[in-house]
């Protein structure tokens, strides 16, 4: 293989001279936690700063990135663009010129941001989604339908945002620069649904725009988002003919609110039909329903009951019931609200009491936790769970999902949920069936966790995955209810999840909710628990003062109470802030004195843990026949207890102590050891760290070929997950590869 050609940031190195400067006050102004040897290499072409490093030299440099040599993103070509948009089986009616009109505009260069704005049930999502269908090809690098219908608090549209695209925390960076990362030199479409709950958030969005220039963005809303890059298109209802003109039967049917009705009519009997004596009838009720599509589909679902004729009449008479007393909504929201309440008066008292309580999900449900929740509350005496939920879903009130690997699962449309959640309120019903909720969740999150420590571990994260709606919910209903033992409980099974999927902004946040809760001497151990994990989040995100002292609150309480294994993490924990603090004296004594507290404990996952951060120091420290020993007995205690992630993990640092001593071959056993343990637990992280380690090894062997591709899927890897260390120690490999070749 022939040696890499580099090319020259030539105008870097210009922009650098022309003030003076050399490569070391260049990286003293970036804030790098490396030497000049970094700037000289992007200088020399060997290396290309990240994109948060190429923004702030742009800053320093009071210019932009394409004057400083940078055009675009050398791993870019390895990363697959990212396409995520719900498939949609009916077709949609009446919308083709607005569609047409909507994607013009959204081509023009000066449009970035679009606002589709619309009453609630006019059929904005639908619009969106198919826009975002169509224009797929305009998007090299993918689109992505973001939904935020069940996000009620603004600060939690990063987290969602960077969930839907796939970026994990592995990084100290914060989470809106992880994902302008992820954007920045991308030709991406993002759809954002339901924004009106969230508006506040706006500015947010235009952060994202102001560090993409190819981003393009679509928000479905019911109110304006007020931005200066904002340009607005209203959705309006169908349009309904008007019978006084004596349209043609033929023009009536292939009116828009006709082919819907008739399309959703269908669906529920096979046997209908629009005909002379009918569609009349079917326009005069789309025209009371003010054309909108949800409204008309959940009038459509009823025809197995009444013809439309009889709907009509109904109809009628509900919504002039409602015109006279909800007088502040909007007449099209006041409809609809109609249309929602005529379906619910149609329902048993059975199916009308289990509509008000199936609002409390969100995201979905599946059919075995309803039976446990109405099983472990005072609902437990409901008959014929899976008639009234069937029924339900007849009338188009729930909605059944199948998805893969997660089974069938029970949603509603959001403006239906909130109508179930005010049936509850109005009821009086609903503080006991929030906390019936809550305490569902809390059981269910508190049986989980214990899987996520070994061999159930992939299994366990998935249960979790598919319930995080819900869990949010849960432990925000917790800690607005100021439960602070309970919110406690919920944050420690909830905490090991969220660190294995990286979702480490969100998390920090609720834990400091949680913890600025009165406390409560009977949640002391949880409490100290709790503080542990803080104590390494804030770890995570380089903020040593708060780390340290979250994880000294924490040693003092697990010392007082004799809790060995919450004692011997926090002494890890702490000793890795010690460590990054440069005392490594301090550090070396509290990580051997978290072993032997590990070892007091008697717990096995604490021991192995903490012999493979103590291995990890030794191995830093290069004392590596100590190192060894620590990490060989962790080992042995991970293959006891089939603990994969920390069983590879440990054998990744084995394998470079392997490689340093020329053991190529028991190197190549622990790294593909490691690899297979990484793929069956699919996790990211771990897979990459493997990769960078399959790498070292093929580099001992002169396999270049082979280590460069390893090394670059690697990268690829921690592009996605923005795990910033990872991409510059996984680059600089890359640069000891060329110089080598």
């Amino acid at each position: 293989m022939g040696q890499k050609k580099y090319i020259r940031n030539q105008k870097l190195r210009e922009a650098r001279e022309l003030r003076g400067w050399s490569q070391q006050n260049v990286a003293e102004q970036l804030g790098l936690s490396v030497d000049k040897s970094t700037v000289s290499r992007w200088e020399r072409g060997v290396a290309v700063p990240q994109p948060h490093y190429r923004q702030k030299l742009a800053e320093i440099f009071q210019t932009n990135v394409q004057e400083l040599g940078f055009l675009k993103d050398p791993e870019r070509s390895t990363r697959k663009p990212l396409y995520k948009i719900p498939r949609l089986s009916t077709p949609l009616f009446g919308r083709d010129q607005e569609i047409e009109n909507i994607k013009v505009r959204l081509l023009q260069q000066d449009v970035q941001l679009l606002t589709l704005l619309g009453s609630g049930g006019v059929g904005k999502t639908r619009v969106g989604i198919e826009i975002a269908s169509q224009m797929r090809q305009h998007f090299s690098d993918g689109l992505c339908f973001v939904p935020l219908a069940t996000v009620c608090d603004p600060a939690l549209i990063g987290p969602t945002l960077a969930k839907e695209l796939e970026i994990h925390e592995f990084s100290a960076l914060p989470q809106i620069d992880q994902i302008k990362n992820f954007l920045s030199d991308k030709s991406f479409l993002l759809l954002l649904d339901n924004f009106e709950h969230i508006v506040a958030a706006a500015p947010f969005i235009e952060n994202l725009l102001d560090a993409s220039p190819h981003l393009k963005v679509i928000v479905t809303s019911r109110e304006a988002l007020h931005l200066q890059a904002e340009f607005r298109f209203t959705i309006f209802p169908l349009p309904v003919p008007d019978l006084r003109q004596s349209p043609s039967y033929e023009d009536l049917a292939h009116s828009a609110v006709v082919s819907l009705f008739a399309e959703r009519a269908m669906a529920r009997k096979r046997t209908f039909q629009v005909n002379p004596q009918n569609i009349c009838a079917i326009v005069e009720l789309c025209a009371h329903l003010d054309g909108l599509p949800l409204a008309i589909e959940l009038a459509a679902s009823h025809v197995e009951i009444l013809p439309p004729q009889a709907l009509m009449t109904h109809f009628s008479t509900c919504l002039y019931w409602l015109r006279n007393h909800i007088r502040n909504a909007p007449l099209r929201q006041q409809t609809l609200s109609a249309t929602i309440q005529w379906s619910y008066d149609l329902l048993s008292n059975q199916e009308q009491w289990l509509f008000r309580r199936l609002a409390l999900f969100a995201g979905g449900v599946s059919l075995t936790a309803l039976e446990t929740f109405f099983a472990m509350s005072e609902m437990s005496n409901l008959p014929s769970l899976v008639e009234n939920i069937r029924s339900l879903i007849d009338k188009s009130l729930l909605i059944s999902t199948d998805l893969e690997n997660a089974g069938t699962r029970f949603t509603m449309l959001e403006t239906i949920r909130h109508y179930g959640l005010d049936c509850l309120r109005a009821k009086g019903e609903l503080e006991k069936c929030q906390r019936s909720y809550a305490t569902f969740y809390l059981s269910l999150v508190e049986k989980v966790a214990p899987c996520l420590f070994g061999k159930q571990q992939a299994i366990g994260l998935q249960q979790l995955e598919q319930q995080q709606d819900n869990l949010r919910i849960a432990l925000g209903w917790l800690i607005e209810q100021r439960e602070s033992l309970l919110a406690l409980r919920f944050c420690e099974a909830f905490g090991k999840f969220c660190g294995l999927h990286g979702y480490w902004s969100e998390e920090r946040r609720w834990l400091k909710l949680t913890l600025d809760l009165p406390s409560v001497s009977e949640g002391n151990a949880t409490r100290a628990r709790v503080l542990r994990r803080a104590g390494h989040l804030a770890y995570r995100f380089r903020d040593l003062s708060e780390a340290e002292r979250l994880q000294k609150e924490s040693i003092a309480l697990a010392r007082e109470l004799k809790d060995w294994q919450t004692l011997a993490g926090a002494l890890s924990g702490l000793g890795w802030v010690k460590y990054r603090q440069n005392e490594k004296a301090t550090a070396q004594g509290l990580l051997h004195e978290s072993v032997e507290v590990a070892r007091e404990s008697a717990d096995a996952w604490s021991l192995a843990n903490t012999l493979e951060s103590f291995g990890r120091f030794m191995y830093f420290a290069r004392r590596l026949k100590e190192a060894y020993t620590l990490l060989y007995e962790s080992i042995v205690i991970s293959r006891k207890i089939l603990d994969k992630e920390c069983l590879a993990r440990t054998l990744t640092t084995l394998a470079a102590i392997e490689l340093t001593q020329g053991n190529i071959q028991q190197a190549t056993l622990h790294t593909e050891e490691s690899f297979t343990l990484a793929q069956e637990l699919g996790t990211k992280p771990l897979i990459g760290l493997v990769l960078s380690r399959l790498g070292d090894v093929a580099l001992h062997q002169k396999a270049y070929e082979q280590a460069q591709k390893y090394f670059e899927t690697s990268i690829s890897l921690a592009y996605d997950l923005g795990d910033e260390s990872a991409i510059t120690s996984r680059q600089q490999k890359l640069a000891d590869l060329a110089l080598l070749q």
